[in-house]
């Protein structure tokens, strides 16, 4: 069951398993009355809402592939659109589905001419109202096989262009009842989430888990969350939660975007799991969180850390429990050396799903890592993905001698301590001074928190070729909207000096500017080979 939740906290409309049951035949009847047939991409674009819900669960009624999308701003959609254009043409879909409210903006919106110079057109599709439908009959498919293509799930893009990860019947069968077993889902479950439709987690993790009957799930607009975080915790505890999910920047905002008063007047003792998933998890974030939120009545234990992408239909581990302090040096040489004083790194738990195998290798040579090295993640599962849609998959087809069986590279790097894996960052966007590792994400841990005039969230650190090899260069974005020349300058030099004292580093170069210097994903992910090739090409 759904319930969707308004920008004011109230319910707005609640739909059952038979009112989506007739949903779902009536769209799928509308499908096959469209020309769609099994197989067909079908791409979604809605904003947040129950017509959405309705729609994917018409595709897969009819054997339809629902490509689930970003929707572009439909008056202002400036650069929404490259990326859904890049969408289309990848999968070559029959149609796109919307509702009329959408598709009316979109409508006012071209011939109102809301489009900057140079801004690409809509492609020409034909789109399909899906609230307009009327009641229909229809055999639901039946996929053929476990290896039938379910859905196309695009990924965030935030280290190359997205890609359309195709997931079987098969990979959603697995994933959600590991899901329901690794999370305790189940009647007593009530969910609060306001996590994006077209991401993994918010899609499969919670949307097509709930469509299983694992959770009484309510449902709130991002957008809403962003603009007032109190709302989810409102939500929370008007409900009696259990369980609940965000990345780690969303914990951070909490704590700034909500009072102690409000904070006092909340009851969030049943919450059974937080989890924190999509981004990196900081240690610090976790325990201010938590410090924050004890007069709520959360319990320390309910935070619960995961692992996971779309490659693999989302998990790979979960329920972490353990934090560890390793030498920042060592770390920086690919060693795991324990540190009184080093720098914390949050488990993301265990393996859990049966005849799963994840293995720290050495992505230069293919061989599995020694215990207390630092290497690539691989992983093999009935949960990984059956390719990318339209591209080459060679990534998802990666072998070490002697197992015949064939991996997924996840770009990720971590290790395994006491049957816990630790995810340190990410091969691509690791950064290689003078012969030695370092992790944006740390560069930008160090900066963000430097300089008063600094707007959260708005670091970037990535490296760039020169003569004398790699340099750092830093996005700093200000909390002014204009900031003054002095003000930068500061700025400026107060990065640099403190990725020269935390990591002994110099910064070839800090560009300081207001909101929108730094390029991110649309789950908030900071896309730091997006803004290298920004820097390179000149365009900041």
């Amino acid at each position: 069951m759904f319930t969707f939740v308004d920008e004011n906290g109230c319910d707005e409309e609640t739909i059952t398993a038979a009112a989506l049951g007739e949903a779902a035949t009536a769209i799928g009847a509308a499908l096959r009355g469209w020309g769609f047939r099994p197989g067909d991409r079908a791409v979604l674009v809605y904003p947040p809402g129950p017509d959405f819900v309705r729609a994917l669960l018409g595709c897969l009624a009819a054997g339809v592939v629902p490509v689930p999308v970003y929707p572009p701003n439909p008056v202002r959609p400036g650069h929404d659109l490259t990326g859904f254009r890049s969408v289309v043409d990848n999968c070559a879909p029959h149609a796109v589905l919307t509702n009329t409210a959408y598709d009316r903006a979109r409508t006012v919106g071209a011939v109102t001419g809301f489009f900057d110079r140079g801004t690409p057109e809509w492609p020409r599709l034909r789109w399909h109202r899906t609230d307009r439908v009327r009641a229909g009959s229809l055999d639901w498919h039946e996929p053929a096989s476990a290896g039938e293509p379910a859905l196309l799930q695009y990924t965030s893009g935030s280290t190359a262009a997205p890609k359309g990860v195709v997931v079987t019947h098969g990979n959603l069968a697995c994933e959600i009842a590991a899901n329901a077993r690794d999370l305790g889902l189940g009647d007593d479950t009530v969910g609060v989430f306001w996590l994006p439709q077209y991401h993994d987690l918010g899609l499969i993790s919670v949307i097509l888990s709930t469509l299983t009957g694992n959770s009484h799930t309510y449902l709130m607009s991002p957008l809403s969350f962003l603009h007032r975080p109190a709302l989810w915790f409102d939500v929370m505890s008007r409900v009696r939660a259990t369980h609940t999910a965000a990345p780690n920047f969303a914990f951070e905002l909490a704590v700034r975007k909500t009072t102690a008063v409000q904070r006092s007047r909340w009851d969030l003792s049943a919450l059974r799991v937080v989890m924190s998933a999509a981004e990196p998890i900081r240690a610090s974030t976790v325990d201010t969180f938590y410090a924050a939120f004890a007069p709520s009545g959360l319990r320390r234990s309910s935070f619960y850390p995961a692992y996971g992408l779309a490659e693999h239909t989302v998990s790979v581990s979960m329920g972490g429990t353990t934090v560890l302090r390793l030498d920042r040096a060592a770390l920086h040489r690919g060693e795991v050396l324990p540190a009184p004083a080093g720098v914390p790194v949050v488990s993301c738990g265990r393996v859990t799903k049966p005849s799963a195998s994840v293995l720290i290798v050495d992505p230069e040579t293919s061989l599995v890592c020694a215990p207390d090295r630092v290497g690539e993640i691989w992983v093999t599962s009935p949960t990984k993905a059956a390719g990318y849609f339209g591209a080459d998959s060679r990534t998802f087809e990666a072998q070490v001698p002697g197992d015949e069986r064939f991996y997924l590279r996840t770009g990720d790097l971590g290790f395994f301590r006491d049957g816990e894996l630790f995810v340190t960052g990410r091969l691509k966007d690791v950064i290689i001074v003078n012969g030695r590792n370092h992790y944006p994400q740390d560069v930008e841990d160090a900066v963000r928190d430097c300089h008063a005039g600094i707007r959260p969230g708005g670091v970037a650190a990535f490296g760039v070729p020169r003569e004398e090899g790699e340099r750092l260069v830093l996005f700093v974005e200000t909390r002014s909207k204009k900031p003054s020349d002095a003000e930068r300058a500061e700025i400026a030099e107060a990065a640099r000096r403190r990725v020269f004292e935390t990591h002994g580093l110099a910064a070839d170069e800090v560009v300081v500017r207001p909101q929108g210097l730094v390029l991110k994903t649309t789950s908030g992910k900071v896309r730091r080979r997006a803004c290298r090739q920004a820097y390179l090409e000149g365009r900041v």
